[in-house]
């Protein structure tokens, strides 16, 4: 036997189905937008420990020497010597950008001709603590996956570095000591 509903229970009905619809379509916007929510922008203070110069390395010695932050950029240099010979030197810049802070960096030779060929490296800050930061390109540049810096000590700043080269993932850490501010 069939059962026929009033208009106006139908109506009511419709009004029910229709209320839970958009409650349903608004908690489901709200997942998706918390979802896609932007990360946590990083600032230049959380890169402040980095400031000054900074020396590790016995037989392959190697400095960088890192500026304040200003005009929304941030550099740093880098100076790798062994046998008495320069075998590399770095420029960094680390910019405040849309997407975070950015760095850049470039490797030269003595010749100042450059080891990248197609641009500088480009990473993203995506994680930083106290005195603790990391960068992490994605999609992974041609070697370099990540870069950390952090502090395991006062006046110590150790910096880990994660290559991919071939789809395998190999790395060294640098160790310096503060040379001076």
């Amino acid at each position: 036997m069939l059962s026929f509903v009033k208009p106006v229970e139908a109506f009511m009905l419709y009004r029910r189905f229709c209320t839970l619809l958009t409650v349903a379509a608004l908690a489901a916007g709200a997942v998706l937008s918390h979802a896609s929510a932007e990360p946590p922008k990083h600032s230049f203070a959380d890169m402040a420990f980095l400031e000054g110069h900074w020396r590790g390395g016995d037989d392959f010695k190697f400095e960088e020497t890192w500026r304040a932050a200003e005009g929304g950029v941030m550099t740093g240099m880098a100076r790798g010597v062994s046998k008495g010979e320069l075998r590399v030197l770095e420029y960094i810049v680390v910019s405040e950008e849309e997407a975070g802070l950015v760095m850049r960096f470039k490797h030269y030779n003595a010749d100042f001709s450059t080891w990248e060929k197609d641009g500088p490296v480009t990473l993203l800050l995506t994680a930083a603590s106290a005195n603790d930061v990391t960068f992490t390109a994605d999609p992974p540049s041609e070697t370099v996956k990540t870069i950390r810096y952090w502090m395991p000590s006062d006046d110590t700043l150790q910096a880990d570095v994660v290559l991919v080269e071939d789809g395998k993932e190999s790395g060294f850490s640098l160790n310096f000591d503060r040379a001076g501010k």
